[in-house]
């Protein structure tokens, strides 16, 4: 249940971005939006407080239960995954 209200939220903030900031529609930032949410949940939740949240490794631990440990492996594998994802998008040209 909790993540709905997680997706719910993200939803809302997306939103907001896109009616206060117009420059929120330029193509690198579809590009990369596209491509966070393109993510499995776990990487992106991990990469969401990490980077928009500001969040540090050890309260995004606490805060999904799981080890420091593996925040770490999830912030390597989402900034994986959305370098090839950017990469195939701008390939197909989106």
């Amino acid at each position: 249940m909790r993540w709905h209200l997680y997706l719910l939220e993200q939803r809302i903030r997306e939103a907001f971005l896109r009616h206060a900031f117009p420059e929120y529609e330029d193509p690198d930032l579809r590009r990369l939006a596209r491509a966070v949410r393109s993510l499995p949940w776990l990487p992106r939740a991990v990469f969401h407080l990490l980077r928009f949240e500001g969040l540090r490794y050890e309260q995004i631990a606490e805060r999904l239960g799981i080890s420091t440990r593996r925040v770490e492996i999830e912030v390597g594998r989402a900034m994986g995954l959305i370098v090839r994802s950017r990469n195939r998008q701008e390939r197909k040209g989106w």
